[in-house]
């Protein structure tokens, strides 16, 4: 796993990003054994909210220079959903 890096809430234009929130996600060991055992590689990062920092797992960062469809890493989002608590999940996209 990656050295902490910042990453803004949301995205750029082009960029998608899947994500979970480990601060909210709780049992972090767990939650990481279940992200691997999905098949990802996760990149530790924090975001600043007004709330405080969290840490976040990146288990996907992509930009992208042409228009993608709405329905891209949907299934993704809701496979990591249904195995992680769903508040935790983000599936950032810029527009």
């Amino acid at each position: 796993m990656a050295v902490l890096e910042c990453v803004k809430p949301g995205a750029q234009l082009g960029q998608i990003i899947l994500a979970v929130d480990l601060t909210v996600a709780g049992a972090i060991d767990r939650t990481l054994a279940t992200i691997q055992d999905l098949g990802y590689d996760p990149q530790i990062r924090h975001v600043n909210y007004s709330s405080g920092v969290h840490v976040l797992a990146i288990l996907k960062d992509e930009q992208h220079s042409e228009a993608i469809d709405d329905d891209y890493l949907l299934e993704e989002w809701l496979q990591v959903r249904s195995q992680i608590n769903p508040d935790a999940v983000h599936l950032w996209r810029g527009k």
